[in-house]
């Protein structure tokens, strides 16, 4: 593995206060204010179920079942530090683990691409009729 040397310029020899006047210092830039992180509407479990149920037809009480049971795996993956790439969220990945108060957090990566439906793909050939 190759390393590199950090180099830096000789700076320039100093002139003497009495041969030229003190040049006015840059004012240093003002730091990056921190930003502020705007939050948006949170989805909650019982929203998920609802829309999960909507969007399945399925009874509340078995799609809460599912949902519980598909949100406790994914957290144990994540607390694995397994990577998930599954269609609709996107491949996320855990960035950062801490411990605090008791509590593990993590930062995630999520990179997601475009949205594909699945479309009915046509038929190489027409079907025939017997008869």
């Amino acid at each position: 593995m190759a390393t590199t040397k950090k180099t830096t310029k000789s700076a320039p020899a100093a002139k003497s206060a009495a041969a030229a006047p003190a040049a006015a210092a840059p004012d240093p830039a003002p730091a990056a204010a921190p930003v502020a992180r705007v939050k948006g509407p949170v989805l909650k479990i019982k929203d998920l179920v609802s829309r999960v149920a909507e969007a399945t037809g399925g009874k509340k009480k078995g799609v809460k079942e599912m949902v519980e049971a598909t949100l406790a795996v994914l957290g144990d993956s994540l607390a694995k530090g397994e990577d998930l790439n599954l269609p609709g969220l996107g491949r996320t990945r855990v960035a950062r683990t801490a411990e605090k108060d008791g509590a593990s957090l993590m930062t995630l990566k999520v990179r997601r691409g475009a949205h594909k439906k699945k479309e009915e793909k046509e038929p190489l050939a027409e079907e025939e009729e017997e008869g």
